[in-house]
């Protein structure tokens, strides 16, 4: 649906624009208002459409009489690990690194990249590579 902005979004309003006789004020803008959510979500749109009065005779509406409003969040979402670092010793087996939600409240699926890279540990003498995607889902939040 392209129209995916919900009353939640924006404040909806109904408003006469009135234009004065003599033609002196052909401009008036309206301010609508965004609602800063704190829901991480894509893009969102909603439409905003010109109509005139019930038997208003002598006023033809343009071609752009209904325009698209599009809101860019600004809630993201950080995903990291619970630690800076983590230890382990030789024959142990492994380590265990967790990945959490930090901030931001999910709303849809998503997916980050988990990969090892080679510092004074190697891969071919001292541990096993990873190369993962590690999916988090709004189930999963707190």
């Amino acid at each position: 649906n392209p129209m995916s902005a919900t009353a939640g979004d924006f404040t909806a309003l109904t408003q006469t624009l009135t234009l004065p006789p003599g033609g002196d004020q052909q401009l008036q803008t309206l301010t609508l208002q965004i609602i800063d959510d704190t829901v991480a979500e894509g893009i969102e749109s909603f439409s905003v459409e010109l109509s005139t009065r019930r038997g208003e005779t002598g006023l033809t509406l343009g071609e752009l009489s209904t325009t698209t409003v599009t809101i860019i969040n600004n809630d993201g979402i950080a995903i990291g690990f619970t630690q800076a670092r983590y230890h382990a010793s030789e024959g142990t087996g492994g380590v265990a690194v967790t990945v959490q939600v930090l901030s931001g409240r999910l709303e849809t699926t998503v997916t980050v990249r988990m990969y090892t890279v080679d510092g004074v540990a190697t891969t071919s003498d001292d541990y096993r590579a990873v190369d993962m995607n590690m999916t988090f889902s709004s189930l999963m939040t707190t």
